[in-house]
């Protein structure tokens, strides 16, 4: 009878420890994963913008640019 207790009792602990670390392994995968996702979306909003052609702005005539009128000397 004490043996049939014993091993109810080993039972129990195992039963135990294996419940908690499936717990904490399901917890752990959920984490990654989300990690994971954010990360890779991360990844194609930067690799989206690395590649966008970005449209060139007009060239700008410096002999008459306003802010560059109180600092250049006049011409002559």
């Amino acid at each position: 009878m004490q043996y049939q207790t014993i091993y109810r009792q080993n039972e129990a602990q195992g039963r135990f420890v294996a419940e908690s670390l499936n717990f904490h392994v399901t917890w752990w995968s959920t984490t990654l994963a989300v990690v994971i996702v954010f990360t890779s979306l991360g990844q194609i909003f930067v690799l989206k913008r690395f590649f966008t052609v970005r449209r060139q702005r007009a060239p700008v005539d410096d002999d008459n640019h306003p802010s560059y009128t109180a600092v250049l000397p006049m011409r002559p």
